[in-house]
């Protein structure tokens, strides 16, 4: 098994043979395109061509292209062969192609300049030259690599910051899922039991309700959030087992266009409104009242409302836990588009508003 190659610019993996050709062919088809460019200037010099033939001129050139491809390749080569030398350091790695450019072009261009002639600078100028040059170049690849490493880093921030929202919104919702308080499953089974002796198929129904509330809630509780539908399921399920329990005492009313139907909205989120008006409003009234669950599109929101003609709200209204949950999860999920309006009902009772950004849930 071929061994993993350092992240700093280790040697190449032999499984990487195949990508790293056509990396060295890139660089030497470059050095070789960068020289003829950079020699083609000569061409463009109107005194050249009044002075000497075109023949010359040509002539000419073409020397001076190749002592130019010369040095280039000697320059792409040094490139090469200092980025496949192993280190984990970007400083060490700017400095070793700032050194490999400065050397390679010094030599290659004092080797063309005692062979062909061209060139009037002396060793000393001609190696600080290209020391200043390489310089240059490793400062620029040091700081595009510094900024992509910071781009890249400001993105792993990001995508852990939404990963520990995902992680704070599925705890909200377990602790949302966990105020099924024990006592509304004892109650309930106490009385299937105490039906099944009185009324039997009584008490089948309201089993019946309570394990279609029990699967609706598990199935619906997404920390991505669900959909008006499903939240609607879940309070059918759920007032089934109340209106059993409640022997008449409570009156339900849904009205919920179809087309809002598939808009998204967090988890239990209404659900725990329906549960917060039965208990603390329409259970503690003798004669018991009437739920209403509306919801509508406002602009670019949807409003879902849960209204109750109980006792209404004792001391500070929505200071409960769950409420208190609810109001937590809309803010963040949704920020400052998402809110939990609290209000007096009339004649009696309170109303509750959950407010989220209209939006079709994704399939």
């Amino acid at each position: 098994m071929a061994e993993q190659a350092d992240v700093g610019g280790a040697a190449p993996l032999r499984g990487e043979a195949v990508a790293w050709r056509p990396r060295v062919a890139t660089v030497l088809l470059c050095a070789v395109s960068i020289a003829l460019a950079m020699s083609a200037q000569f061409l463009f010099q109107p005194f050249v061509w009044r002075n000497w033939p075109w023949d010359e001129v040509l002539q000419a050139w073409l020397e001076l292209a190749l002592c130019r491809v010369e040095v280039s390749l000697a320059i792409a080569a040094a490139l090469l062969g200092a980025w496949a030398l192993p280190t984990r350091s970007l400083g060490v790695r700017a400095a070793l192609l700032s050194g490999a450019i400065a050397v390679a072009a010094w030599a290659a261009e004092t080797l063309v300049t005692e062979q062909s002639g061209f060139g009037d600078r002396g060793p000393a100028t001609r190696l600080l030259t290209w020391a200043v040059m390489s310089s240059s170049v490793a400062a620029m690849f040091y700081l595009w690599r510094r900024g992509v490493a910071a781009r890249d880093a400001a993105q792993a921030l990001r995508l852990r910051h939404v990963r520990m929202q995902q992680q704070l919104t599925q705890l909200k919702l377990q602790a949302l899922r966990s105020q099924i308080e024990p006592h509304f499953l004892f109650n309930t089974l106490a009385t299937v039991r105490s039906l099944r002796g009185t009324d039997p198929d009584q008490g089948q129904r309201l089993l019946t309700h309570l394990i279609d509330y029990l699967r609706s809630t598990g199935s619906s509780a997404s920390p991505g959030g669900s959909t008006l539908e499903a939240e609607i399921g879940v309070i059918r399920a759920y007032l089934g087992v109340v209106e059993m329990r409640m022997s008449g005492r409570i009156a339900v009313s849904i009205d919920v266009p179809d087309e809002l139907l598939r808009c998204a909205i967090p988890s239990l989120a209404v659900a725990t409104l329906v549960e917060n008006a039965v208990k603390h409003g329409l259970s503690p009234k003798p004669e018991g009242g009437t739920v209403r669950v509306s919801a509508r599109r406002n602009g670019d929101s949807l409003e879902v409302s849960v209204a109750d003609d109980g006792v209404g709200f004792v001391g500070p209204g929505g200071a409960g836990i769950g409420l208190a949950n609810v109001r937590a999860r809309l803010r963040t999920l949704h920020g400052a588009k998402g809110a939990l309006r609290i209000r007096a009902n009339e004649p009696a009772g309170a109303l509750l508003t959950v407010v989220v950004p209209w939006q079709r849930a994704s399939a």
